[in-house]
């Protein structure tokens, strides 16, 4: 097994994962030429000096870092005279810090670095959305070498597929992204514009509340959501895949070590969310919170986060789950299937998912947020740099 860690830049984390097996970092500057894939307001702050110093301390605990820029849209830079010269001098420039690959998702990229500097490892992230057999051998003919899943980590029948091919799968495990979510392009793509250099910031990205309000709506669907329990790695070992990534750039490093430590003894006892994003109700809410002391925003904004207020206090005893889960998923056809036609995840969701003390059956939304936007033009205008929404 190796662990894919997510990097604060605390070189503490580094320290308190040293027994653990962990392989590589991975993370990046808030804001870069083609951008990173996180907004840059949720980042750590960093400097060159400062990267460079978790860098070496990455190295000498005998790890890996790779670099984040998986940008899944350039805003039409690449039109631009000279964009590809400015690229390859970016990462030039990362390389020269001490980073050991890159983490990218557009083709042109990965084809720009490959031709480069052909023996530096490419890992193709998430945000290339790979589906199918075919699109993975895409990459691999371009240069990558490592192909990272995400929508389709539960597809077995694609995860050996793509090992046949001969690439390095890479699993992300702790992301609680809905399946088949329709935001989820928007979401990148937002994402991905926001960490370039003079774009417009906002406090919070409109797909995160649209895919939220899915959960507010049906809570069963974060049973069937991407993530992979600590207990289901082997159904992956089974199949080649001994890499698996763990998702929080954005977290602090008690956390961070807390999800490592229980992805790498593969059990965790407890409320399952505690090692998962939940970035769906946790972010909104929080922004949602603060748009209400706006009096101009308080009525739209308080709908809004009523919706969220139960949801907030969610729990998912992972203790609870019916013994072969993920192998019971894997068997299922569930890219022909509906949720509702399959009925699976809803049923393990009345057993081990509660909302305020109730199961799903006896949950009933606060759902009246009416439309959107009034908020979206409040959350429109630009955040000043530190994060913080305007008055």
């Amino acid at each position: 097994m190796e662990l894919v860690l997510a990097s604060n830049f605390d070189d503490e984390l580094v320290r308190r994962t040293s027994e653990l097996p962990v392989s590589t970092f991975f993370g990046g500057f808030p804001f870069s030429l083609v951008g990173g894939g996180r907004p840059p307001r949720i980042l750590p702050k960093i400097e060159d000096d400062g990267f460079r110093r978790h860098v070496e301390a990455v190295h000498r605990a005998g790890r890996k870092f790779i670099a984040t820029v998986n940008s899944s849209d350039l805003g039409l830079q690449e039109y631009r005279e000279g964009f590809l010269a400015r690229f390859k001098a970016e990462m030039a420039h990362l390389l020269e810090l001490g980073v050991d690959g890159f983490v990218v998702a557009l083709p042109i990229l990965i084809q720009t670095i490959h031709e480069e500097w052909p023996d530096v490892p490419i890992s193709v992230s998430t945000f290339a959305r790979i589906r199918t057999v075919n699109q993975g051998v895409y990459f691999l003919r371009l240069g990558a070498s490592t192909l990272v899943l995400e929508e389709a980590n539960r597809d077995f029948g694609l995860i050996r597929g793509l090992r046949n091919a001969g690439a390095e799968v890479e699993i992300l495990t702790n992301q609680t992204c809905v399946r088949d979510c329709p935001y989820r392009a928007h979401h990148l793509n937002t994402s991905s514009l926001a960490s370039q250099p003079g774009s417009t910031a906002v406090p919070f990205e409109l797909p995160i509340l649209q895919c939220g309000l899915e959960m507010v709506r049906d809570p069963t669907k974060l049973i069937s959501s991407i993530w992979v329990r600590p207990e289901d790695l082997e159904a992956y070992e089974d199949v080649g895949v001994t890499r698996f990534k763990i998702s929080g750039r954005n977290r602090t490093t008690d956390w961070l070590v807390r999800v490592a430590e229980a992805y790498a003894a593969r059990r965790y006892e407890g409320n399952l969310l505690d090692i998962l994003s939940f970035v769906q109700v946790k972010g909104p809410l929080a922004a949602l919170q603060t748009i209400e002391r706006d009096p101009a925003a308080r009525d739209v904004a308080g709908r809004f986060r009523r919706a969220y207020d139960s949801l907030s206090r969610v729990t998912i005893d992972n203790s609870a789950f019916p013994a072969g889960f993920l192998r019971r998923i894997a068997s299922s056809d569930c890219l022909h299937r509906s949720c509702e036609e399959c009925g699976y995840c809803p049923s393990v969701a009345e057993r081990v998912l509660r909302i305020d003390g109730v199961p799903p059956s006896k949950y009933r939304p606060n759902l009246d947020p009416g439309p959107l936007g009034p908020l979206l033009e409040r959350i429109g205008r630009p955040a000043p740099p530190d994060g913080a929404l305007p008055p």
